[in-house]
């Protein structure tokens, strides 16, 4: 997913909800608008992982999973919509879901890589949701055919493409072969 920032004025996460509807997904970070577009080999890993978690879930009423199309409005102010992510129960307090940006950190934020992604921009974003309350982000690179894992105790972790994806303590018991979702 290409990123490319609009410098105009700084936005606020009310001013999203009135960007065009054209395919592509729009964030706010540090005020400015990022706009990434994102193919089809990006949409297929995600859906592919989502529905893995999503069957996972199934049988657990631990939390909600969720595709790139939700913002979530961090307490620093920034708008994030990873590609997948997981929020629990405990998070989601409401007989219904929130109609507009959640207003908090997932618990698990996915990015997936494209070819023309800037990953100091992507590095950015993982330590905005670190620094905002996520526990655990994964990054997949498909090209290189490696997923990294940022913890919020500073570890970090590589998994290779025919090591598992591991829920840990967000997603306990849940794993899946990254080469299954590549």
């Amino acid at each position: 997913m290409a990123t490319t920032a609009l410098r105009t004025k700084t936005l606020t996460a009310e001013d999203l909800y009135t960007v065009p509807r054209d395919g592509r997904k729009y964030e706010l970070v540090k005020g400015e608008l990022i706009v990434s577009p994102a193919g089809i080999e990006h949409e297929g890993i995600a859906a592919e992982l989502t529905g893995r978690i999503w069957a996972y879930l199934s049988s657990r009423h631990i939390g909600r999973v969720f595709t790139s199309s939700v913002g979530y409005e961090l307490p620093s102010g920034d708008l994030l919509s990873p590609d997948v992510s997981f929020v629990t129960s405990e998070k989601l307090t409401d007989a219904k879901l929130p109609k507009g940006f959640g207003r908090f950190a997932p618990d698990l934020a996915v990015e997936i890589i494209s070819p023309s992604d800037v990953l100091t921009a992507v590095e950015q974003k993982v330590e905005l949701y670190l620094h905002n309350g996520t526990r655990l982000v994964w990054v997949i690179n498909p090209d290189l055919r490696h997923a990294t894992i940022y913890r919020t105790d500073g570890t970090i972790a590589m998994v290779r493409a025919d090591g598992r994806l591991d829920g840990e303590t967000v997603l306990p018991g849940f794993t899946c072969v990254l080469a299954d979702i590549l």
